[in-house]
C-alpha cells in the first residue's frame, strides 16, 4: 500500500498471489522433469516411438505452457492497482491477453464497505477481500488485497468525507430578508 503525497492510495494485490503463481510453476516443471526423466530411464521399455512421439513433446509443451503462464500472471500481478483518490475508487486491471479494464466507482454511491480476512494464514500475512456494495445493488469483491482492515478504514474516511462535502455543496442557508 502506497500512499502518495496529494492523498490518494495506490493498493496492488498481496504478495501472496505472486506466490502462488510460482508455486505452481515449480509444480508444473517438477511434473516435466520427473516425465522426461521417466522417458530417459525407461526408454527401452516404453518403446523408443513413444518416448520421442509422444513424452518428449508433452515434456517440452508444459515447460514453454509453464513460463507463459508464469509471464501473464506477473504481468496480471504488477498490472492491478486499486486506486483511492479524494471522491473516486479507480480499479486497474491490464493485461496483455484481455483486454484493459479500467473501472471508476464513485464514492458517493457507495452504500456499504466491509473487509474480510478468514482463516489463520490470511490473518497472519494479513491480507483478505473488501466487498464494495453500490446503490445499484452491485456488489464488487476485490480479493488478496493488502492490509483489508486498514483499506477499510481509508475507504469509510473517504466515502464520510465525500458524504460531508456533498451535503455542504447542496445545503443552502434560510436567511431572512426583511426589508
Amino acid at each position: 500500500m502506497y500512499k502518495e503525497d496529494n492523498g490518494n492510495i495506490i493498493v496492488r494485490k498481496h504478495w501472496i498471489l505472486l506466490f502462488l503463481y510460482l508455486v505452481k510453476f515449480i509444480f508444473i516443471l517438477i511434473f516435466a522433469i520427473i516425465l522426461s526423466f521417466i522417458g530417459i530411464f525407461y526408454a527401452e521399455s516404453l518403446g523408443r516411438d513413444l518416448v520421442v512421439y509422444v513424452i518428449f513433446p508433452a515434456v517440452f509443451l508444459l515447460v514453454n505452457y509453464s513460463f507463459f503462464k508464469l509471464i501473464l500472471a506477473m504481468i496480471e500481478f504488477y498490472n492491478y492497482l486499486f486506486i483511492i483518490a479524494w471522491d473516486q475508487i479507480f480499479v486497474i486491471n491490464a493485461s496483455l491477453i484481455m483486454r484493459n479494464d479500467i473501472e471508476v466507482i464513485d464514492a458517493f454511491k457507495i452504500i456499504k464497505l466491509d473487509a474480510y480476512s478468514r482463516g489463520f494464514i490470511s490473518n497472519v500475512l494479513s491480507y483478505g477481500r473488501i466487498t464494495i456494495e453500490l446503490q445499484t445493488k452491485e456488489e464488487r469483491i476485490f480479493r488478496f488485497m493488502p492490509h483489508p482492515y486498514k483499506l477499510l478504514q481509508y475507504l469509510q474516511e473517504q466515502r464520510e468525507e465525500v458524504l460531508e462535502n456533498r451535503k455542504k455543496k447542496y445545503i443552502v442557508d434560510d436567511v431572512i430578508v426583511t426589508k
